[in-house]
């Protein structure tokens, strides 16, 4: 209604992919809605350029603001796309196509999602907070994601486009068909399989982030644009330590000795989405604490590609 208040908790979110960087492919309500958690738009972000201009008294200076930006972020729930063969392609790998990954790869009983160097892809957002409408052109985003005993496993995605002149519009957005979605499982023994070094290593947690390196680029003539250059794969395993002489997880830090880990998460088919980190290094200073009086080791690493485009490589199954 027009003159009333937004509501914060009616939210719709519409991602289109662009042929062309930065033109609007107008995401549709019908084909182009997801479901997320924890939706949190930024308005805008812009640079202000002060006007320092000399004067015989006291007073602000005008300001010309430019450089506009705009963010999201939000996270998603790990699961697989429900379809027992494991041919489907879960909305996540979706989102995922616009946080430097490729295209997800069909096979004959699962999908494979790896990262990408070259021909980065950009999205066009809808965001709709009740009425509100937020558009944003040539979204690219980082990604990472969590798996702790007993919570459910999810990704966490942070976007950054540019918005158009018109900052914001009041339409009402229609009622979303949302599809793809099944419910995930809780990460746990009976749900869930962590091999690192082909040993199963008693696992409280297990983090990553692309750490992507976006950058916002402005030229005369040009259009002003988000563009990727770089990641690396960064983060932590909390995990338990056990007799030294069944697997010992410190051998190997002084000489930076490279380790492959898996995580399985779901077990039945349709429902089990795979991560492969082929090469994980230790690459900072390991630390000791207690939990319920067991000694766990917290241990920053970092995950390097193989062959290239390979470091982390999700598979829907």
């Amino acid at each position: 209604m027009a003159g009333a208040s937004k509501d914060w908790e009616s939210k719709v979110l519409l991602f289109e992919n662009e042929v062309t960087e930065g033109v609007d492919p107008t995401p549709l309500i019908t084909t182009d809605a997801f479901k997320v958690l924890n939706y949190v738009p930024q308005f805008m972000d812009a640079d202000q350029k002060v006007r320092k201009i000399e004067k015989a008294y006291f007073g602000a200076d005008p300001v010309a603001m430019s450089g506009f930006k705009r963010g999201a972020t939000f996270d998603m729930e790990m699961h697989g796309a429900g379809i027992p063969a494991g041919t489907g392609i879960p909305p996540w790998m979706k989102m995922l196509r616009w946080a430097g990954f490729g295209a997800p790869v069909v096979g004959a009983s699962s999908v494979v999602l790896s990262p990408t160097t070259l021909n980065q892809a950009s999205a066009t957002h809808y965001g709709y907070i009740d009425d509100l409408l937020l558009k944003s052109f040539g979204m690219r985003g980082s990604v990472s994601f969590k798996i702790e005993d007993d919570e459910y496993p999810i990704f966490s995605l942070d976007f950054l486009g540019r918005p158009p002149t018109n900052l914001a519009e009041q339409a009402a957005p229609g009622v979303p068909t949302i599809t793809g979605y099944i419910d995930p499982v809780l990460s746990s023994t009976e749900n869930t399989t962590f091999m690192y070094d082909g040993f199963a290593a008693p696992l409280r947690r297990l983090t990553l982030a692309d750490n992507a390196q976006r950058e916002y680029r402005s030229l005369i003539n040009p259009q002003d644009r988000v563009i990727y250059s770089g990641r690396a794969w960064r983060g932590e395993m909390v995990i338990e330590v056990g007799d030294l002489s069944v697997k010992n997880y410190f051998t190997g830090i002084r000489e930076g000795t490279t380790r492959a880990a898996q995580v399985v998460q779901g077990m039945a088919s349709g429902n089990i989405v795979q991560i492969d980190m082929p090469k994980l290094q230790v690459t900072g200073n390991v630390s000791l604490s207690n939990e319920q009086g067991k000694t766990m080791a917290t241990i920053p690493v970092t995950a390097l590609p193989n062959l290239g485009n390979d470091e982390v490589v999700f598979t829907s199954k």
